[in-house]
């Protein structure tokens, strides 16, 4: 079995996030692999070309310094250790990976919460608070979405927790219960 970018982007994640914590450097790392995801996000063509063989090693090299201009020493060897390696294209994983690990340690809490109506800035305040407590966070970035269709209450989705206290839920719970009985 061929081993994918996906299954190698944790260890180098991994690998990269003990450096990085090694040298206190991990909220410079961080910022640089955010600015380093933007280019590649705002450049989709731009992995596949340094992975591809319709550029020379020439124009390969030219590319990759200016991937790697205003990065930290540290991110710039990671992006020369992974284009050394052939794991280029598995840069987003990477970055992904790391971030994740990233976000953990520092008691980031990604969340996002569907209501039936706009919540107001005090209501959303109050939810990251009571998000960061449930799950134990010392800050929550929260994604607000609206959605009619629930009728009422809040559903909380962060990683693979969900807290679904919205009223069409209950209603569907209620009809099951109805129709069991």
């Amino acid at each position: 079995m061929a081993v994918t970018n996906q299954m190698v982007a944790p260890r180098y994640a991994k690998a990269l996030f003990e450096v990085a914590q090694a040298q206190n450097g991990l909220d410079l790392t961080q910022a640089d692999l955010t600015q380093l995801n933007t280019v590649i996000d705002a450049t989709p063509d731009l992995l596949p070309a340094l992975a591809g063989k319709d550029l020379d090693q020439s124009a390969k090299e030219t590319l990759l310094a200016l991937l790697k201009r205003d990065a930290s020493p540290l991110v710039q060897q990671l992006i020369d250790v992974v284009f050394v390696n052939g794991r280029i294209g598995g840069l987003v994983a990477i970055i992904e990976a790391f971030t994740k690990r990233y976000e953990e340690t520092a008691g980031i809490v990604n969340a996002t919460v569907t209501t039936a109506v706009p919540l107001d800035d005090q209501q959303a305040q109050a939810m990251q608070q009571a998000i960061a407590q449930r799950f134990d966070g010392s800050a929550v970035r929260l994604t607000q979405v609206v959605d009619p269709s629930i009728i009422g209450g809040v559903k909380v989705v962060s990683d693979d927790r969900i807290i679904d206290g919205t009223v069409a839920t209950r209603l569907v719970k209620l009809q099951k219960q109805l129709l069991t009985n």
